[in-house]
């Protein structure tokens, strides 16, 4: 019976040990006991992400640096190393070769003067910004601008990281606080840190085509570039855009590309579609360079020769122009009746004119609103687009 007894424990001990021991990290950080971000610093250092100091501890309230966040987001990414570095301060760096990773990729950045600044502290909004590049959200076409959302107290317009914070707040990766703020020019903590990198491991980002959605029962179907169909689940927290506007799920075309982003691999938090520009795209790029003066409906109503909604906005103003131009009241009332047979061509553009004075938006723009040219638009959009793209990069700060 002893005999009996003492195998008994013996196997106790050793599947316990097996079952077990993985489980145990090697080496445990010794100062995040009870910390509020234990949890996440326990997953990143047992899976090797997250490195402890010399003295077993992980300094969790302590700044992270560029160079720590880099590593670990390169080892959460499974990125190859990169030993071909040109930036003269990370030769030495410990682990420079994942640090250069990141940059070959493009989704973090160095300094003008060829640094890199691995032991400087990083910023809440830089790492934002670098973590919404990770999901691929670098480019125009996968983008989705947020003008009028705004979810931070302390987050202003005119913030070089405003769109990707927003989109971050979005897809769950970051919050306010108690008093919706989110100091986005803040160093970030270790734990800090830790929490959105366990919080992006969760998201991963995909591209292919929309083929069918099932309003009912809340789910999308989108066959990926690589053959694969996946039908996805969908809410009413979703993103969806497609070109340069929110839309919903039914106004992208079958023929459109769709970037997205799901959450655990079976969640659409993101849906970005683009393809063929249409009216309703040239109509919001319209309203969007007269600052929201009109609005898309409007810019419609204005190239169908309807401008009675002019008068509650803009009527008095553009009066007062046509009037400093030197016509009498009957030829301005003939212009703002759009009466082009009783005038000459001349008034068309002096009408033109007077809107893009009192509105921003460029003449050519529109005389082609006024035409009802809306290829025209779409030219002159485009190249209006790329003229405010080009002013916002040299305009705007590093993104890391």
């Amino acid at each position: 019976m002893t005999r009996q007894l003492n195998l008994f424990l013996a196997l106790i001990i050793f599947f316990g040990i097996t079952i077990f021991s993985p489980m145990i990290l090697a080496v445990e950080p010794i100062d995040i006991s009870n910390h509020w971000a234990q949890d996440y610093i326990l997953n990143l250092v047992n899976n090797d992400i997250m490195k402890l100091y010399s003295d077993k501890s992980f300094k969790p309230d302590q700044s992270i640096t560029r160079g720590e966040f880099a590593i670990a987001l390169t080892k959460q990414m499974s990125l190859l190393p990169d030993h071909n570095t040109n930036f003269s301060d990370l030769q030495g760096y410990p682990e420079f070769s994942l640090v250069n990773s990141l940059v070959e990729k493009g989704i973090i950045n160095g300094y003008p003067n060829g640094t890199f600044k691995p032991n400087q502290p990083i910023t809440k909004a830089e790492v934002v910004a670098i973590m919404i590049k990770a999901l691929g959200i670098n480019n125009n076409e996968v983008i989705i601008k947020l003008e009028d959302y705004n979810p931070f107290k302390d987050l202003p317009d005119n913030h070089w990281a405003f769109n990707h914070i927003k989109i971050a707040e979005k897809l769950n990766l970051i919050e306010a606080d108690n008093a919706d703020n989110f100091y986005p020019t803040k160093e970030i903590s270790r734990a800090e840190a830790a929490k959105y990198l366990i919080k992006l491991s969760h998201l991963s980002s995909d591209i292919g085509y929309l083929t069918d959605v099932y309003p009912s029962s809340r789910k999308v179907s989108i066959n990926l570039l690589q053959g694969e169909r996946k039908v996805l689940n969908y809410d009413q927290q979703t993103l969806v855009a497609r070109n340069n506007r929110l839309v919903e799920l039914d106004e992208i075309l079958k023929t459109d590309k769709v970037f997205i982003i799901t959450e655990n691999a079976e969640d659409v938090k993101y849906i970005k579609a683009y393809g063929m520009v249409t009216q309703e795209d040239l109509a919001q790029e319209v309203s969007t360079m007269t600052n929201g003066i009109f609005a898309p409906e409007e810019v419609k109503k204005l190239s169908s020769g309807d401008i009675e909604f002019l008068k509650p906005k803009l009527q008095t103003a553009i009066r007062d122009q046509l009037n400093s131009q030197g016509l009498t009241p009957d030829e301005v009332t003939s212009i703002m009746s759009t009466d082009w047979d009783k005038l000459e061509d001349l008034s068309k553009t002096r009408l033109s004119e007077a809107i893009a004075i009192q509105t921003g938006l460029p003449l050519d723009i529109t005389i082609s609103v006024l035409d009802g040219d809306w290829e025209k638009i779409k030219s002159y959009a485009q190249i209006e687009i790329i003229q405010r793209l080009v002013q916002e990069v040299l305009s705007s700060e590093l993104l890391s």
